[in-house]
């Protein structure tokens, strides 16, 4: 991945995250063209310095060399090799010893081949004079460290672009996970809950009930927008809210008149949309845990209420008794799930807390609407009223 990335940055980019002309994108020539450019700079102006323009072309050209090998060693060992890889105590060491290294032979080259023909008479200064060798040191490093900076920039974009796409790739993986695991939701009814509703209405219809055109409609409502109208990235909180009435409906047909269930809407609710199936999970585990072992007892409350610019959803119900054991049951997507989809649908948008007591368990999810999370509808509202089930 590394090269792969390192590759397809050198094409486009060397110091800088611009596009280079294609003369400039082979590596050997932009080195060949700044070396040359220096030779320029140290032969052409600084001789309008002195009018020695020989003498300052053949220094540099002497020079060239160690200021090349200083520079490369430096960049693709001390840097690429031992630091990026994090040999720091190798790195430091041997960037010591380097730099004295190279200010020593940078000092034997002019003692040895420069002076001898333009300054004689520096040659009367021992070879290993110390402020000769400073001199020496900080010149050759001002330019190996303006280079090693220039590589250091380079290889930080490089990083930060390297790291942006393997987000990019994690977050598209992670986005058709969930994706993945919505459909699966949204193309099947739990079939522990189908199987219940069927029975049900097969004793309704053996009664000769009332109840039972009521509850073949609801299963056809709640199928319907499960299967299709639930397939868009947004709906209306009302018919999010008309799920949740029909899936209750349905559910309360296997428990106790006299089981508390209750699912209450306070606000105006006509012209905000959601994201679908997301109150869904914490109404199921409501059923599965506070409700499902004693069906001649328990509450479970839905509050739904807009305020301002937040939706607040409030799940709470009652737990079993210590000590009864819970069979496992489908629960849908799960808790985790709709965590995941809160962080990616709402973004810094949303707030869940899920306090579990000793009797109860409840759910807290607020949601900070934007403009996007409004449109108006012409139906009615089911605002400022406690619907009854």
């Amino acid at each position: 991945m590394k090269d792969h990335l390192q590759g397809n940055f050198t094409k486009d980019v060397w110091l800088f995250p611009v596009r280079l002309p294609t003369w400039l994108r082979h590596k050997s020539l932009r080195h060949l063209l700044f070396w040359s450019a220096l030779l320029v700079y140290e032969g052409l102006i600084w001789g309008m310095v002195d009018g020695d323009f020989n003498r300052r072309i053949v220094t540099s050209f002497i020079e060239l060399p160690i200021k090349m090998m200083a520079t490369y060693f430096t960049i693709y060992f001390l840097i690429d090799r031992l630091l990026m890889k994090r040999k720091y105590l190798w790195f430091f060491n041997t960037l010591i010893l380097s730099i004295l290294g190279f200010a020593i032979l940078m000092r034997m080259q002019a003692y040895y081949l420069i002076y001898p023909v333009y300054l004689p008479e520096a040659t009367e200064v021992p070879l290993f004079y110390f402020p000769k060798i400073f001199i020496a040191l900080v010149t050759l490093y001002s330019l190996v460290a303006i280079l090693a900076s220039f590589h250091m920039t380079k290889l930080w974009f490089l990083h930060e672009r390297a790291t942006r796409e393997l987000q990019e790739i994690a977050q598209k993986l992670q986005n058709e996970k969930l994706e993945a695991e919505l459909k699966v939701l949204k193309s099947q009814i739990n079939p522990h809950f189908l199987f219940n509703t069927l029975n049900n209405l097969y004793v309704l219809t053996l009664k000769h009930s009332d109840k039972a055109p009521e509850t073949v409609y609801r299963l056809s409502e709640l199928m319907n927008y499960m299967l299709y109208e639930s397939n868009q990235p947004k709906v209306f909180l009302e018919k999010e809210i008309q799920y949740l009435q029909n899936y209750i409906a349905l559910e309360k047909l296997r428990y106790n008149p006299n089981v508390d269930i209750d699912l209450n809407v306070y606000g105006e609710t006509s012209d905000i949309e959601v994201a679908p199936l997301l109150i869904l999970p914490f109404v199921e585990n409501g059923f599965k845990h506070g409700l499902n072992k004693e069906r001649d007892s328990g509450w479970l409350t839905v509050d739904i209420q807009v305020k301002a610019n937040t939706v607040i959803i409030k799940v709470e119900n009652s737990k079993e008794m210590a000590g009864t054991k819970t069979p496992h049951l489908p629960s849908g997507i799960g808790l985790e799930n709709v965590r995941r989809r809160l962080d990616l649908i709402y973004p810094g948008r949303h707030e869940l807390k899920i306090f579990s007591e000793e009797q109860t368990f409840l759910v807290v999810l607020k949601i900070v609407l934007s403009g996007s999370d409004r449109k108006k509808k012409r139906e009615k509202s089911l605002s400022g009223k406690k619907t009854v089930l």
